[in-house]
């Protein structure tokens, strides 16, 4: 049976691979411009690796907040409860975004490219089509659960040690970037893409390592 030291190691060293699969998430891109292109991608094995890569990040996430949540505990134990309860909600919801790709998205791409009668073809490509607003849905559901992980989470964590107190405005200024994600999402303001995209790409896992190191402290204490 895993005791709370060695949970706090294992939760440490997912933060650490989660560090690397962040670079997989946000720097691997597939680009498709047209319809007939994005039929296709179903059938590259790296864009099937990829999201099979981020179902393996979120489950990582989910442990190493679990890890993080269980720190907070000893000091908050509702927030650190509701830090746990949104980021399964988080992993849940990006994980069953993945999911759909490749489970219902991919074979509906392949009927249709099957497919020879035209009302049949069109009837798919509206399903096609409109995949993309519920995976929106997912999305948004997504990153507005990680946000209030994050906010839980760095409210939970007590000012007292210094590293706590780091990693605590750490959790908070994460908060603050994925919940200016989520407001642009419907601004669609784009002066704010350039750092939306720096937080996705360099804070993001820079502060996972950070998470890793502090955890993994944690556990010798």
């Amino acid at each position: 049976m895993m005791n709370p030291t060695s949970f706090l190691k294992f939760a440490a060293i997912a933060a650490a691979l989660s560090a690397l699969t962040t670079f997989g998430v946000h720097f691997i891109e597939f680009q498709a411009a047209t319809f007939e292109e994005r039929l296709l991608l179903g059938r590259h094995t790296g864009y099937v690796f990829q999201k099979w890569m981020v179902i393996f990040h979120c489950l990582l996430v989910i442990v190493s907040m679990f890890g993080a949540a269980t720190v907070a505990a000893r000091h908050n134990r509702g927030l650190a409860a509701l830090s746990a309860l949104f980021f399964s909600v988080f992993g849940v919801a990006e994980m069953t975004r993945m999911f759909a790709v490749l489970a219902w998205l991919s074979p509906l791409k392949e009927k249709y490219l099957a497919a020879t009668e035209e009302p049949v073809r069109q009837i798919l490509k509206l399903q096609l089509e409109n995949f993309g607003q519920a995976s929106a849905v997912l999305f948004l559901l997504f990153i507005l659960a990680f946000s209030l992980g994050n906010l839980f989470l760095g409210l939970a964590l007590p000012r007292i040690d210094k590293a706590d107190c780091w990693m605590a405005q750490g959790f908070l200024f994460w908060s603050a970037l994925t919940f200016l994600a989520f407001g642009n999402d419907f601004w669609e303001i784009a002066a704010l893409n350039p750092m939306l995209e720096a937080n996705n790409k360099f804070f993001q896992p820079a502060f996972r390592v950070a998470i890793g190191w502090w955890l993994w402290r944690k556990s010798r204490e």
